[in-house]
């Protein structure tokens, strides 16, 4: 399948807010995750300045894609505008999750990245939970492979009379942060956040050190969650306020 196709399933996706998963066309070079020293680094930003090593075919299709669901990309915090890119080969991942714990509802999303382009693995970067209470709550999330080698991924939560919008970013050396209505997060200390809502319009948050990554299944995850302590004493907090 090449990368038109998997672009245009990539914003079908987006709009139903189910899994995306965008894979450029494959080129000669590898994702390298975990292999990016500060001289790679540089180097891939010089290939971004050479129009030589530009994926023209790419740029065009975003041109035509970004023009035809305009609306729905200007919906994001960010306006994500083509631009040209050096050819590369990188697959991302988003996901959308419910968690119900004792009556109260969760929704969020996962951000993550191909192990290999090939892989079916995928490396988890941020979890992201919103308690909403309302299965039904508006939300949605874009995740960009655009700015290989690093992850970038935006969106928003809709909880009753609140709105959180988010912006992740994460590089291949390690550094990786997440802003949530302009709290900055730094995810070294902790890759899963969660946003308590409150009726003045302000919230309150948890950061936890931990990741789906350390669980061969996503629902051990939620389990963990579930009864992590931190988590039940807020929500007791919540009700009982």
């Amino acid at each position: 399948m090449n990368s038109q196709i998997r672009s245009l399933i990539a914003v079908g996706l987006l709009i139903a807010s189910c899994q995306v998963t965008e894979k450029p066309i494959a080129s000669t070079e590898l994702s390298g995750v975990n292999e990016w020293s500060i001289e790679r680094l540089e180097q891939k930003a010089t290939d971004h300045l050479d129009s030589t090593k530009w994926d023209v075919k790419q740029l065009q299709f975003d041109k035509e894609t970004y023009l035809k669901y305009n609306e729905v990309y200007n919906s994001f915090p960010l306006i994500q505008s083509p631009c040209p890119v050096a050819e590369y080969e990188y697959a991302v991942s988003s996901v959308p999750f419910i968690l119900e714990v004792n009556g109260s509802v969760f929704k969020g999303y996962r951000i993550g990245e191909y192990e290999s382009f090939e892989s079916e693995k995928v490396i988890e970067k941020l979890t992201l939970l919103v308690l909403t209470n309302d299965k039904d709550s508006e939300e949605t999330a874009s995740v960009n492979s655009r700015n290989f080698p690093y992850l970038t991924a935006q969106g928003y939560f809709k909880v009753s009379s609140n709105e959180y919008d988010w912006v992740f970013s994460a590089s291949p050396d390690g550094f990786s942060s997440l802003l949530v209505n302009m709290k900055l997060f730094d995810l070294r200390f902790g890759e899963t956040v969660i946003i308590y809502p409150q009726s003045d319009k302000s919230f309150l948050y948890e950061q936890i050190k931990d990741s789906p990554n350390n669980y061969q299944d996503f629902e051990d995850f939620k389990k963990m969650i579930m009864n992590h302590p931190k988590v039940k004493n807020q929500l007791l907090s919540e009700k009982n306020g």
